[in-house]
């Protein structure tokens, strides 16, 4: 019996071994540059691989520093992070496991950590060292994922209801982690809908935002269709928040982000019914929905960032599948400058460019099936 036990042991540890087998393995660089003939920009591939790859969500910071960002890739069978270089073009494997949730994640530059979800644990990653530890095995597998600017919390929504009845979706609710206990607390009322698009504040460590996520695939869980408010806030001890309004009748807010600053949100919008049909906008209102203001532009449902000077504002749907670069001034569109024609297929969320700004504004990374596999890609701007 002891035999086989030291046996098992032995096995796993081994295998433990050969999981983290490839953790700051050099991938050698894959990177083309060109210069766009219809814009005019330089244009730079950083991967190229029969495998998908991409970086961060738009609303999570992919930057490590002006010198590297985070991207995902499956160029070994299945997601795991890696570091890539922005002077060399090589990539640090960052990681080396089979269940990472890529859409379950959140970095903090200031921080040096990337947090992500691995099956059901909430893990802690330090982007330097490469040490990993895991912060809590959580009872389910969340929806949404963000961390408070000052690290201390981690905050997951997740569904709640009774899995024994198939038919039974949600309720939804709010959780806050502590990072360094574990302790997991409910911080919001059970909600009838599916909550998504958790957002730290990043200057105010007390607040949060979040959406009532719609559906639109009938396959999808949750009610299909357009949500009447899209934007709520809450703080992190669930003592106060709620929807941000106004949000006018006939209107669709979507893909919200936080200002570098924290003092505002950006969205993009568009009237999906109603007498005004049609008509598309970015937009920006404080945290509690007041102070709004909005531009009329041909945005759709994009995805958008502002820069930290709080005048540009890229979107990756502009007129068409064109990265755009806004500037704004006195709240109105004062430049309109088109970038690249990314043809992206948006089939996946792989393949959706999701802009995000150099710390230094030298260059604004998105990501692109065009060549028919999602690979990260960055356009040189100057402002």
């Amino acid at each position: 019996m002891k035999i086989c036990y030291s046996f098992f042991i032995l096995f796993f540890l081994y295998g433990q071994f050969l999981a983290a087998a490839d953790i700051g393995k050099i991938w050698p660089s894959e990177r083309s540059t060109w210069i766009d003939q219809e814009y005019g920009h330089r244009i730079t591939q950083w991967t190229d691989h029969q495998a998908k790859s991409w970086h961060l969500y738009f609303n999570i910071e992919t930057f490590i520093d002006s010198q590297h960002a985070i991207i995902i890739s499956e160029r070994n069978g299945v997601p795991n992070f890696y570091n890539l270089d922005l002077l060399t073009g090589n990539m640090i494997q960052m990681t080396d496991e089979t269940t990472i949730r890529p859409y379950l994640v959140w970095h903090w530059p200031q921080h040096q950590t990337l947090w992500y979800v691995n099956g059901n644990r909430i893990k802690a990653l330090d982007t330097e060292s490469l040490e990993c530890e895991t912060i809590k095995t959580l009872p389910f597998v969340p929806y949404s994922m963000t961390v408070s600017c000052d690290a201390r919390n981690i905050l997951v929504s997740a569904d709640i209801g009774d899995k024994m009845n198939p038919r039974n979706i949600g309720p939804y609710a709010i959780f806050k982690v502590d990072a360094e206990t574990g302790e997991m607390t409910q911080i919001s009322p059970p909600y009838g809908f599916v909550i998504g698009h958790l957002q730290a504040n990043p200057m105010d460590s007390s607040l949060l935002s979040y959406c009532w996520q719609h559906h639109s695939d009938e396959e999808d869980a949750g009610v299909i269709g357009y949500t009447p408010i899209r934007i709520w806030w809450l703080n992190i001890n669930g003592t106060a928040g709620g929807p941000v309004n106004p949000q006018p009748f006939g209107i669709h807010r979507t893909h919200e982000f936080w200002y570098y600053d924290g003092s505002r949100i950006g969205f993009s919008a568009r009237y999906k019914y109603g007498p005004h049909k049609g008509k598309q906008f970015i937009g920006s209102c404080k945290p509690d929905g007041s102070d709004p203001w909005r531009c009329a532009a041909p945005v759709r449902y994009a995805h958008s960032q502002l820069y930290k000077d709080n005048r540009h504002w890229v979107t990756d749907i502009y007129d068409g599948m064109i990265l755009t670069l806004l500037t704004i001034k006195e709240r109105k569109i004062d430049k309109v400058e088109k970038l690249f024609r990314h043809q992206s297929s948006w089939e996946s969320q792989e393949s959706h460019p999701h802009p995000h700004f150099h710390p230094q504004g030298k260059m604004i990374m998105f990501s692109s099936d065009r060549n028919g596999v999602p690979n990260v890609y960055s356009v040189e701007v100057e402002f």
